[in-house]
């Protein structure tokens, strides 16, 4: 049996889209119920991690705009799917940054092993505004200090994975992997958790040496963009392991024997220090019960595939 755990965020039932269109006042109830019932689902599933699924983030960002110097600005898309999040605009002082995450998650209904989603620096200064850091270096400085703040909360709140998507370092052609660096050693330096850079909306099989270089305990990898035979080609020694292999964007259920054989053969060839086998992006992008058929399923394929 290898870790598994879930990415982003998941989707709301058809009982809280409607309400959030009426803005009922039993919204937030509707929320915290829906939490509860997919926390059980991860916990039935014997994930090794759970995660909140933030049923009640309108996207990955939009906590943010809830700090002082912060403002919402147009709807962008997100990349080439036909969901959207809002862009914020960085005009100030983000001192007041560091209980942002936490104070938007479930934690009390979450067990000891549990995991947070937030985005990389890179990304999340690469799609964002700032009228107070001009260069695109210094944004990204400034937003990895304010991640790290929120990080340091988390851990001590008992969070010992922490997922950093990374869909720019994919998407981009060209990346600058010299700030990437910088920035996530800001986010790892020192910190007791272990952390790991989620690559999905772009195939990163040229970029790896670069990506293996990284400041991060390992790598996790969509493999609808990014092909099993260039990860394979590549000694994970000293690293962790993340291969999404549940298909976030299909309802077609991954068959577990192939899956299983699949992943024995890839920690076999790339002998990772320690594997997970995760989703490949956020389950938001499905209905909600093909969701729910697709965690039950990660839960079966991870206790099926031998430790490395």
């Amino acid at each position: 049996m290898i870790s598994s755990y879930t990415v982003g965020i998941y989707p709301r039932s058809e009982e809280i889209i409607d309400a959030t269109r009426k803005n009922t006042k039993n919204l937030s109830s509707l929320y915290l119920a829906g939490k509860k019932e997919y926390i059980v689902i991860q916990k039935k599933a014997k994930l090794g991690y759970v995660c909140d699924p933030l049923l009640d983030w309108d996207d990955i960002f939009r906590p943010f705009s809830k700090l002082k110097s912060v403002k919402l600005e147009a709807l962008n898309r997100i990349y080439e799917t036909n969901t959207f999040y809002r862009k914020l605009s960085f005009d100030g002082d983000l001192s007041d940054a560091g209980n942002i995450i936490r104070s938007n998650l479930a934690v009390s209904l979450l067990p000891k092993n549990r995991v947070a989603c937030i985005t990389d620096p890179y990304t999340f200064a690469d799609v964002h505004l700032s009228t107070k850091y001009k260069k695109k270096e210094e944004f990204t400085i400034a937003i990895a200090k304010m991640l790290r703040k929120e990080i340091d909360t988390l851990v001590k709140s008992g969070f010992g994975l922490i997922q950093l998507v990374a869909p720019s370092i994919a998407y981009n052609a060209k990346v600058n992997f010299g700030l990437v660096k910088e920035a996530l050693s800001i986010i790892t330096r020192g910190l007791k958790a272990k952390t790991v850079l989620h690559l999905y909306f772009g195939d990163v099989s040229k970029k790896m040496e670069k990506l293996l270089d990284l400041p991060v305990s390992g790598l996790g990898f969509d493999i609808t963009s990014t092909s099993i035979s260039s990860i394979k080609k590549h000694s994970f020694s000293g690293k962790l392991l993340a291969v999404g292999m549940v298909n976030s964007y299909n309802t077609k259920l991954e068959d577990r024997e192939e899956c299983i054989l699949e992943l024995n053969n890839i920690i076999s060839k790339t002998k990772p220090d320690e594997s997970f086998v995760t989703t490949n992006f956020d389950l938001q992008y499905l209905p909600k019960e093909f969701a729910v058929r697709k965690i039950l399923r990660l839960g079966e394929i991870a206790g099926g595939v031998k430790n490395a």
